[in-house]
């Protein structure tokens, strides 16, 4: 009989399909099909919109494995696996070149060419239900702020949560929700921010008041102050990514007088209106949408490392050092040329055939799991742990014992972000082996046109993602362009490759 595996993954929704239930459906698709199973993966409560799943990466290891005794992956249907598209098309990219057949419970067998689009279109349409899920989600938390209850999270400085019973029954039990009520620094942070609203320095009504925070969560108080004026705020932070903290004050979701103020509606415009004008939240602003009046620092070297710096908003200067001279040119000049020359670049089709050859080379120097030490260390870890709580529940005073746990759980959590990571730039690797020229020239085609409508001033981040470093001679003024190959965080040389050709910027004395 041939051998096969299966994959079981049920996720939070009350409504989902559980383990036993898909075991069930599965043992009986292995029985018609006369498979034999012997193993199977499991990824209780967990979210398909993520591979970072034990289950689901165990599986990925065991699928390289040159050993693996099973050759058919049975699954109940495509959501199980991923509900993201593009984790999806690599893991069947993976289990195809590796000779492993997935078969899907609830997918009708078919032709090869109608299976390609019926899977296709699963696919598509368990990203929509994860997409929709997300929605009803927030949808459900927008609802509780409208009717007066906290969407989640630790109640703010000078409050406490309290359960309070809605009225519903589910499951044969009531259902608690969250509201706030003054907590014992309730009077001092309401005298804190009433000496704010009235325009006294942040360090001086710190000391005034005796209340003990740093600057920066005095700050995050402030910007709470419709909360503290005892109204419930929600959607207020930005998604990642977009390039600022909060929302414009549109899309935020007030609801008014929901629990005891401390401040009067005034005084919390206030603060907010000193928070949105100071010359610090400026500041902030510019460097997340990348403005910068320096285009290339942090980029521009000479050809031996030395750095060129930013200077009076008009050049970029490299200081004397020993026997070398200072130098200085022009950064409007520069800025230019750079640019020009990247946009030039992104088209050429030396660039393309290189930047494809080393993506392969790349992924050819691949060898072995880079993860390997690192879950050995983990798996260490954990065993010293199970070790540690043994010992303190036998000990008079467990504290000694107990700071050991948490220091080998600070490490073990250190370990499984390097292991996420680490596994996330294997297979972004791996997937440079099936680029080809024509793809290469597709994206950079799409990336420089997205440059070319792109302001100038915001190029600053999209630079320093697509390039490593920029090098420009003091001397004969030669400037030469390192380009990315891998992901940003690499900052190795091997990561970076130079430009087709170097350029000597036509540049003012």
């Amino acid at each position: 009989m041939t051998a096969a595996a299966l994959y079981l993954r049920s996720s939070k929704d009350r409504n989902d399909v559980s383990i036993d239930a898909q075991r069930r459906e599965l043992l009986a698709m292995a029985r018609d099909r006369q498979l034999s199973i012997v193993t199977e993966y499991v990824d209780a409560v967990e979210s398909a919109k993520t591979e970072n799943r034990p289950g689901f990466q165990l599986l990925l290891r065991d699928l390289k494995a040159p050993d693996r005794p099973w050759t058919v992956l049975l699954v109940t249907d495509t959501s199980r696996l991923s509900r993201r598209r593009y984790v999806a098309q690599v893991f069947k990219h993976e289990t195809k070149k590796r000779g492993v057949e997935i078969l899907y419970a609830k997918v009708p067998e078919t032709d090869p060419i109608t299976a390609v689009i019926l899977e296709a279109v699963f696919e598509a349409m368990d990203e929509v239900h994860s997409l929709m899920s997300r929605e009803k989600g927030l949808a459900g938390m927008a609802e509780n702020v409208r009717q007066g209850y906290r969407a989640g999270g630790q109640a703010p400085r000078g409050y406490q949560l309290r359960r309070v019973e809605t009225g519903t029954i589910r499951d044969g039990e009531p259902v608690r929700k969250s509201v706030l009520e003054p907590s014992a620094e309730a009077l001092q942070v309401g005298r804190y921010l009433r000496l704010r609203a009235s325009g006294k320095p942040r360090v001086q009504v710190l000391r005034e008041t005796g209340l003990r925070c740093s600057s920066t969560s005095a700050v995050a108080i402030e910007w709470n102050a419709l909360t503290y004026a005892g109204h419930t705020v929600w959607n207020r932070h930005s998604e990642q990514g977009i390039g600022r903290k909060f929302r414009p004050r549109a899309e935020w979701v007030i609801q008014r007088d929901t629990h005891p103020a401390l401040i009067s509606e005034a005084e919390a415009e206030s603060i907010l209106t000193q928070l949105s004008n100071s010359p610090l939240a400026e500041a902030i602003r510019k460097a997340k949408q990348g403005v910068s009046a320096y285009l290339l620092t942090g980029l521009l070297h000479t050809p031996d490392g030395h750095p060129w710096e930013g200077w009076r908003g008009l050049k970029y200067r490299l200081k004397p050092s020993g026997d070398r001279k200072g130098r200085y040119v022009d950064m409007a000049a520069l800025d230019s040329a750079v640019t020009q020359q990247v946009l030039s670049d992104l088209r050429a089709p030396d660039l393309v055939r290189d930047l494809t050859q080393a993506a392969r080379r790349a992924a050819d120097a691949m060898q072995g799991d880079p993860a390997a030490e690192a879950r050995a260390e983990v798996i260490a870890i954990t065993a010293r742990i199970s070790r540690a709580m043994d010992m303190a529940l036998q000990l008079t005073d467990p504290a000694p014992a107990l700071r050991k746990i948490n220091d080998l759980e600070v490490r073990r959590t250190e370990l499984q972000a390097e292991i996420a990571q680490l596994e996330r730039d294997y297979v972004q690797q791996a997937m440079l082996r099936t680029l080809t020229e024509e793809r290469v020239a597709d994206v950079l085609e799409a990336l420089a046109n997205d440059l070319d409508e792109t302001p100038k001033e915001r190029w600053k981040n999209l630079l320093h993602t697509l390039i490593g470093r920029i090098t420009l001679d003091p001397e004969t003024l030669q400037c030469q362009v390192y380009y990315r190959l891998t992901s940003a965080h690499a900052n190795d040389d091997t990561s970076n490759m130079a430009s087709p050709r170097g350029f000597e910027p036509l540049l003012p004395p």
